[in-house]
């Protein structure tokens, strides 16, 4: 029973501090660790570091996607600068011929006038 009972203690004790776990870390290789142990580890070896710089690959594709978006957020920009000015441009050639039309009108209720006037004196002068 002796050989039972430290093969069971010797399963659920961390390697590194040979204690009991605490807080059990699974690596990939299937070993288990205690957390704190790893990370102490870690820590002294400086690998975290490694770990945490973004590798190369991925820098070059964030890179790259952020030139993307900068391309994308000028064209959304140009665009938007278009529809303004294709806005003004409209708006100028409607307030034209609203003018025009204002101008048409005016010219011939004025004829229309004239030619009034004129029957009204002829009229008159009939009479």
């Amino acid at each position: 029973m002796a050989s039972a009972s430290s093969f069971l203690e010797e399963e659920i004790s961390c390697p590194v501090c040979s204690e009991i776990f605490r807080d059990p870390v699974v690596l990939r290789c299937s070993h288990s660790l205690c957390k704190a142990c790893l990370q102490k580890y870690w820590e002294q070896k400086g690998s975290r570091k490694k770990l945490r710089t973004v590798p190369a690959p991925l820098q070059e594709k964030l890179k790259a996607f952020n030139e993307v978006k900068r391309i994308c957020d000028q064209t959304a920009e140009h665009i938007k600068s278009q529809a303004q000015h294709t806005e003004r441009q409209i708006k100028m050639e409607f307030e034209k011929l609203q003018q025009f039309l204002k101008d048409e009108e005016a010219a011939r209720i004025t004829a229309l006038r004239e030619e009034e006037e004129q029957r009204s004196q002829m009229m008159i002068e009939k009479i």
